[in-house]
């Protein structure tokens, strides 16, 4: 069985030869460029380092790096332009956010926002990334049909290119504080910024999905919502704002790549809205924070949620056990997230987002083992 089977087999809930593996088929999944600095230094790898997302300094994970973590997954996503950089520290992206980098920080940091002062009559005036820029599916179909035709990845598409935000987006343009307030008190600015969202990203799909769509195996949306103890915004907010041009934006994915399976980033404490992620659409969910509220008890989950979703990722906890625990509670932390999750399939083993720079390559190296080791079907009890 080769790895594209093996994650469609997973996704339509039935059990492959193991657990698939993701490693860098999102760039939530990844690691951190210094994480993997270290990693291929450790396994004595000497190659070229390629940036799959700036903002969190992720990075695309090489052929021989996947092959030795038995990855199953690649990412190929629409091409964005280079952020210009302004200041020795600042930069720009193509959609006017102003980011600083900050010594001793793992991410770059949002300075400006190019929507913070605009009302509905000045947002006419903002001018948005061309979705139709011959640029951004510049040799993408020839390299999609190039990774079908030549491995048997399961083939991703997502990442930076395409975000899908309908949330996450809308706030960096925003900003924060007024993003929130206008979910509640300018419900006119918020409804005019996100059907534009909506039509700029279902652009975007025509124009870099629709050709490739019969090669991909799962879409990747990012959308977070959650925080640690609970939902960033209510119930109610989320069902009346977002979920309804969610449920529109995906029915057009689907169209544009009729069997690819629909995989959600939602960070945080999602478990109340699950079944709205359900209903309107969504196949598979990432990354399962499982030190958040209601996301810890894999089995509950499990039993609760997967005859209908797929949970990628929830395969080792990222805060304390993967950078400070040992080979030994690691194999445990895995063993026990394979016999939550993985009967039946529905699983696709990754750790709780991107792995940072406080994990050492032993640790890594051990994470993944465990996972093909105890991923393997039959689960044993």
């Amino acid at each position: 069985m080769n790895s594209r089977e093996r994650v469609q087999m997973a996704l339509s809930h039935q059990e492959a030869d193991r657990v698939p593996i993701d490693l860098g088929g999102t760039v939530m999944s990844s690691m951190h460029i210094e994480t993997y600095k270290r990693v291929i230094d450790y396994l004595g790898i000497r190659e070229k380092i390629e940036m799959a997302d700036p903002f969190q300094r992720s990075v695309k994970i090489s052929k021989e790096v996947n092959e030795r973590f038995h990855g199953d997954t690649r990412l190929v996503c629409p091409k964005w332009k280079p952020w210009t950089k302004v200041s020795e520290d600042h930069y720009i992206d193509e959609w006017g956010i102003k980011y600083y980098d900050s010594p001793g920080s793992l991410y770059l940091h949002m300075a400006e926002h190019p929507l913070a002062k605009a009302t509905v009559e000045t947002l006419e005036d903002y001018v948005w990334p061309d979705p139709y820029d011959p640029q951004r599916s510049e040799g993408l179909e020839k390299e999609v049909k190039g990774i079908y035709e030549n491995t048997d990845y399961a083939i991703v598409f997502g990442g930076f290119g395409f975000k899908g935000d309908l949330f996450d987006m809308p706030c960096r343009l925003r900003g924060h504080t007024n993003f929130y307030m206008d979910l509640l008190i300018n419900e006119e600015f918020i409804n005019a910024l996100l059907d534009k969202f909506v039509d700029y990203w279902t652009s975007l799909a025509e124009v870099t999905l629709k050709p490739i769509g019969k090669y991909i195996s799962a879409v990747l949306f990012n959308d977070d919502i959650g925080s640690q103890s609970g939902l960033l915004i209510s119930p109610e907010l989320y069902r009346k704002l977002i979920k309804p041009r969610q449920k529109k934006f995906y029915a057009k994915v689907k169209e544009c790549a009729p069997n690819a399976k629909l995989v959600l980033h939602s960070c945080g404490s999602v478990y109340r809205v699950i079944p709205d992620f359900l209903e309107i659409g969504i196949d598979a969910l990432n990354p399962i924070q499982l030190t958040a509220k209601h996301m810890s008890d894999t089995g509950k989950l499990k039993k609760e949620f997967g005859d209908r979703l797929t949970f990628w990722g929830g395969g080792c906890d990222t805060h304390s056990i993967l950078p400070h625990g040992t080979p030994a509670d690691i194999r445990e932390e895995v063993k026990r997230r394979m016999r939550d999750l993985a009967p039946g399939g529905g699983f696709v083993f990754t750790p709780v987002h991107n792995i940072q720079p406080d994990v050492s390559p032993e640790n890594i190296c051990t994470l993944y083992d465990a996972a093909y080791e105890f991923g393997k079907y039959p689960m044993s009890a």
